[in-house]
């Protein structure tokens, strides 16, 4: 009896000894490859630098990790900020920024809607951008494939929406549709 427990715990201990062999923490190859964690938020950089850029930053307003783009709002407009593929770095401001006071003084020319283009972001990557006013409840972008923007609320009846268009340049005009709460067309063209 005593040789078989004496055998049970050298098999136990044989198996410990491979488990934590096999199992125990190895020391990379390149070990200069530590992962640094930065010292300010991404958000608190972005504003910084849209507060540098811009004169001041109000807020982040989305953080969209699929397209890898952060919206902040300053006090003149919304700025898009395109980040790298990690989410941990500004790469550069989209532009031209969403202007307040721009979409206001316009309204009667544009209607209910206004967009920008940003052609070749990076590659494969052009971005079409803009306001809508709270009437306006679905936006279609007939000229891309009849794509449906993203969009996401500001303030006092005011919207911004984007797309992402996987491709160096959209051609212009771009022909974008807006639609109200009944499915009646409210502007669109170009």
């Amino acid at each position: 009896m005593s040789k078989n427990i004496l055998v049970a715990i050298l098999c136990l201990a044989l198996v410990g000894v491979m488990y934590f062999g096999v199992f125990r923490p190895t020391k990379s190859a390149n070990t200069t490859a530590i992962l640094t964690i930065p010292s300010t938020s991404l958000e608190e950089s972005i504003c910084e630098n849209v507060t540098a850029q811009f004169g001041d930053c109000k807020k982040i307003l989305l953080f969209d990790n699929h397209s890898k783009l952060v919206f902040a709002q300053s006090s003149s407009g919304i700025v898009p900020v395109l980040t790298n593929s990690e989410f941990t770095e500004m790469k550069k401001f989209i532009s031209p920024m969403m202007d307040f006071q721009e979409f206001r003084e316009e309204k009667v020319e544009r209607g209910h809607l206004d967009w920008r283009v940003n052609n070749h972001v990076q590659k494969d990557f052009s971005l079409i951008y803009g306001f809508a006013e709270d009437d306006v409840k679905t936006i279609v972008i007939n000229s891309e494939g009849n794509v449906q923007p993203n969009r996401f609320y500001v303030h006092d009846n005011l919207w911004v929406w984007y797309a992402v268009i996987p491709k160096d340049k959209v051609e212009l005009p771009v022909e974008v549709m807006a639609y109200d709460d009944n499915g009646q067309k409210i502007n669109g063209g170009e």
